[in-house]
């Protein structure tokens, strides 16, 4: 038992990376799954025998009841105390239907929860590597099998790489030439993204190059033959050659990644490496060895590789100086939502539904972390669970570091000081991106902190105990009970997520708004109450229910459902806006207004709340407030400009409306002098055009299309003397453009000012030969 165990706990090492880096639920719940059944058979295999305590433990177990706590309800008058904001959240969403009495910390209970079982299986996973790895054999065996998982993985990746980059025929844009890819070229080996499978690579090249020095040679002082020779007939020489191959390949596939953040991690790391084996053991000679495989990863790697990692670093800004990513924006914003949840944070894995309100960053994509683990534990833990995280972890470093200065026996050293540069690798690469909510990666970071604690406390001398480590005051049934626990909490929750999407699944692509027949309708709702029943912490199948319900009249079981799913959700700026119209309909316009505002207020960067809530104040005879409402979408989301008109169109507005809707923006006028010219009123259109122009000075970014729409309609009416003044406006914001000053010259040259066509093509020339 104790042995299905051990390679229960290895499977799940393997799963998780080639789980596509364990995120999805399916793989969530296999992965913990292997890890209670590996616990409930060591704990069941150790009878009354005592177990080993595991630093830290008493401080992860905290760090879980705080997770857990965010998401319990609890009364709203405690709430609004240790987090006003969440109150005010829940009181404006789901009190407008009716009164919130109790409400969760976390603004996405079901989220929080889930992180909550992820978290839970971690420790358990830390607690039983812990016991497992006391033992010396088992220690040593797991290393191997993880250094030869992570050779071959490594193996792949170059292969993957190389094949991509001379041209041969294979699927890359699908995850291991197999599944198809959303992000295309970023997938990596099992990994969607390619800086998660560095994250990875980060925290099993330092244990590979500890083993590769744990194996080294040892060689007297003779001549250089006899050093051969002697090189030659070492016992374990494969060994250190196979583990520094292992090193070797893990390092290149990182670099061949292309992931900035995992290079310098992995740089910084490794001579931290260096250095501490040097201070700690006094060989100098050390350096030696990490220059062999410095040198061995820049020949594998390759000129082709490197061309492509110096191209990385230098488009690192963009042609406005700045950095090329949003991270910058990201992490202003959520320091912001720090500020409004100090305490308790937003709620464990809810940076995703907290975000669209604080949003500054231009554009609807979905940003689902913040691309700063350490800001985005803040934002979603506050100090709370953050201060208790950083407890254990400098708990567990520390404890072990005070036992680790008492070993002299090589393999401890080695391996212990390769433990320190993984962690610190993953910690210095979380300051630019999310390892930690990977599954695969997070579970790789307690197994490390085990190794730590095992590297420290594991003797390897015979006839010796097999660790430092205390026995537990408290026998293997109180661990039993609480892996039972989890164990039921991951079925009930997980798998209850993989049966309502297998419930759901065949009405997922059904249009209900659409004319149905009513007995599809009835099997509709039917499947979505089994559903909702199977997996009752998803927001979805309430909000489909109360749509059903609303459908049917049936309106006291619509409100009741439309109020749960506030309180699953009460951010969600589509459900807010759906129970705003189903208030409307019963003839309570106040709620329903403020739904459809605070829709718009937590997802402002959204353009449809906006088109919603005008259409209704249209619909309603409030055009004043409905065109202020088209305004701000425009202010918020200019591109949207074209159906803010067709949306005036369709309501009769007239063209003065129209134009007094639109802000003080270039791209909303270009739009309406468009639209103007699709009408046959050139004259308005024309005016419109050159009043765009007049706002550009006021442009964040001003953008050379600008000017060429406007270019080409007075060229279309060959009016060349009226084009010409605009393309001159537009040199004076891109004066090194080639491009600009070739259409002057061709003006100047309709206009017969030859002489200054010559000089505006001798520019151009200059630019651009």
């Amino acid at each position: 038992m104790h042995k299905t165990a051990y390679h229960l706990f290895l499977a799940a090492l393997i799963f998780a990376p080639l789980a596509f880096g364990t995120v999805e639920t399916w793989a969530c719940t296999v992965l913990q799954c292997l890890i209670c059944a590996s616990a409930l058979l060591l704990f069941i295999s150790k009878g009354r025998s005592k177990l080993y305590r595991a630093p830290g433990i008493f401080p992860l177990l905290l760090v879980g009841g705080a997770i857990l706590f965010q998401a319990i309800p609890l009364p709203a008058g405690f709430v609004r105390i240790v987090s006003p904001e969440t109150e005010q959240i829940y009181r404006n969403s789901a009190g407008a239907l009716s009164a919130a009495n109790w409400m969760p910390i976390s603004v996405h209970p079901g989220s929080t929860v889930k992180a909550f079982l992820r978290f839970s299986s971690y420790v358990l996973f830390y607690y039983i590597a812990v016991q497992f790895l006391s033992d010396s054999t088992f220690l040593k065996k797991t290393l191997r099998v993880v250094s030869w998982f992570g050779a071959f993985l490594a193996l792949f990746v170059i292969f993957e790489f190389f094949t991509k980059i001379f041209g041969y025929p294979l699927p890359h844009e699908k995850i291991m030439f197999l599944r198809e890819s959303v992000y295309g070229h970023q997938a990596v080996g099992p990994y969607v993204n390619r800086n998660h499978y560095a994250g990875l690579m980060e925290m099993l090249f330092p244990l590979a190059l500890g083993l590769f020095l744990i194996h080294r040679p040892v060689i007297a002082k003779v001549s250089l033959r006899r050093k051969v020779m002697d090189a030659l007939l070492y016992k374990k020489l494969h060994s250190h050659l196979l583990y520094g191959s292992a090193a070797v390949l893990m390092a290149t596939s990182l670099f061949v990644t292309l992931s900035r953040g995992g290079i310098v991690s992995l740089t910084i790391s490794m001579g931290s490496l260096a250095l501490f084996i040097v201070f700690k053991t006094g060989r100098y000679k050390t350096g030696l060895y990490f220059g062999i495989v410095i040198v061995a990863v820049l020949f594998f790697a390759g000129t082709e590789s490197w061309k492509l990692v110096i191209e990385r670093f230098e488009n690192i800004y963009n042609e406005y100086g700045e950095l090329a990513t949003g991270r910058p924006v990201y992490w202003s914003d959520s320091i912001s939502i720090f500020r409004d949840f100090p305490v308790f944070g937003s709620g464990s894995d809810t940076f995703v539904h907290i975000y669209p309100k604080y949003r500054t960053y231009p554009g609807t994509r979905i940003l689902e972390h913040a691309h700063n683990e350490y800001l985005e534990f803040l934002v979603t833990g506050g100090l709370i669970v953050v201060g208790l995280a950083l407890f254990a972890l400098a708990f567990i470093l520390y404890r072990s570091f005070q036992t680790f200065q008492r070993r002299r026996e090589g393999f401890a050293i080695y391996l212990f000081a390769s433990c320190l540069a993984a962690v610190l690798s993953i910690l210095l690469h979380s300051v630019v991106d999310f390892n930690m909510q990977i599954g695969a990666n997070g579970l790789y970071f307690f197994f490390i902190l085990s190794v730590a604690v095992s590297a420290a406390h594991t003797r390897f001398r015979k006839g010796l105990p097999a660790t430092y480590l205390q026995p537990c005051a408290i026998r293997s049934y109180p661990a039993i009970l609480v892996s039972l626990l989890l164990f039921a909490g991951v079925l009930f929750i997980n798998f209850g997520e993989l049966k309502g999407n297998y419930h759901y699944s065949d009405f997922r692509n059904m249009n209900m708004d659409g004319d149905i027949s009513s007995e599809k309708r009835q099997l509709f709702r039917q499947a979505v109450e089994k559903a909702a029943q199977a997996d009752p912490m998803n927001p979805e199948y309430r909000f489909l229910l109360a749509k059903a319900y609303a459908a049917a009249k049936q309106n006291e079981d619509a409100l009741r459902n439309f109020r749960t799913t506030l309180m699953l959700d009460p951010l969600n700026s589509r459900y807010l806006q759906e129970a705003g119209f189903f208030l409307s309909g019963r003839g309570r316009k106040n709620g329903s207004g403020q739904l459809m505002r605070l829709a718009i207020a937590y997802d402002h960067q959204n353009p449809l709340p906006y088109l919603s809530y005008a259409s209704w104040l249209f619909q309603e005879n409030m055009v004043e407030e409905g065109l202020d409402v088209l305004r701000s979408a425009m202010e918020s989301e200019p591109r949207i400009a074209d159906d803010c008109l067709a949306l005036m169109v369709w309501f009769g507005l007239s063209e003065k409306q129209m134009h007094e809707a639109l802000p003080s923006l270039v791209l909303p006028h270009l739009k309406f002098a468009d639209f103007m010219v699709s009408q046959g009123n050139r004259e308005k259109a024309e005016s419109s055009y050159l009043e765009a122009l007049r706002y550009v000075s006021s442009e964040d970014r001003v953008q050379k299309t600008y000017f060429l729409t406007v270019y080409r309609f007075f060229y279309s009416k060959k009016e060349y003397e009226k084009a010409l003044p605009v393309i001159q406006q537009a040199l004076e914001f891109f004066p090194e453009d080639s491009g600009l000053h070739r259409v002057a010259g061709s003006l100047y040259e309709k206009l017969d000012l030859a002489f200054r066509a010559e000089e505006e093509y001798r520019k151009a020339s200059i630019l651009k030969p």
